[in-house]
């Protein structure tokens, strides 16, 4: 993102029933990547996509007898800004530790099943599951990081790693399964001709 970043500021109230506006209020401004600085009061840079669902939200709030104030901010103090970036970040930092131990645990289950080799379609099934779930965590970190997050570049060698990882693992599992599917195929032919 731009050094001269524009920034909007949501500041909400909504009913205490039904609580379930509350909670979708706030997962969706937590899956933009905004920061609170207080209570119903969140900051985020202003980019097409964060306005856009934010603007959504206070049409949300007001049409169920809430209040939603949207403010443009054209520059905070050099300070401010200062501060926010570095929350934003924290919030990415702690974000992409829990992502590289998800990482860590796929590549843990891989070397486990290849040591016991447990080399079976199932488990490229699964494992194939686990990485895409990966990938669209990733994903959605990678959207929220508007300021260079420092383990950004590690998260995504380390994707990379699963990703090699999984296809060898899978190659393996095709030269283990895919071979002894074949032999038994050929095994039964032969039998079957014997038998004539």
């Amino acid at each position: 993102m731009h050094a001269d970043v524009k920034w909007i500021i949501l500041s909400y109230k909504v009913p205490a029933e039904p609580s379930t506006l509350r909670v979708r209020i706030w997962r969706t401004l937590k899956a933009l990547g905004v920061v609170y600085i207080q209570q119903s009061v969140c900051v985020a840079p202003q980019t097409q996509e964060v306005a856009k669902k934010i603007e959504a939200l206070q049409k949300m709030i007001t049409a169920n007898s809430g209040e939603a104030l949207l403010l443009e901010v054209e520059r905070f103090a050099d300070g401010t800004e200062k501060e926010l970036r570095k929350l934003f970040n924290k919030q990415r930092v702690a974000e992409l530790e829990e992502f590289l131990g998800g990482c860590r645990l796929f590549l843990q289950e891989i070397e486990s099943e290849t040591s016991k080799g447990n080399f079976s379609y199932h488990e490229v099934e699964e494992n194939e599951a686990d990485l895409a779930k990966l990938k669209r965590w990733h994903k959605k970190i990678a959207k929220r990081d508007f300021f260079g997050c420092p383990l950004l570049g590690e998260s995504k060698r380390q994707l990379e790693q699963c990703e090699l990882t999984f296809d060898a693992f899978m190659h393996q599992v095709y030269a283990t399964e895919g071979s002894a599917e074949g032999k038994i195929h050929l095994d039964g032919i032969i039998a079957s001709r014997n038998d004539e």
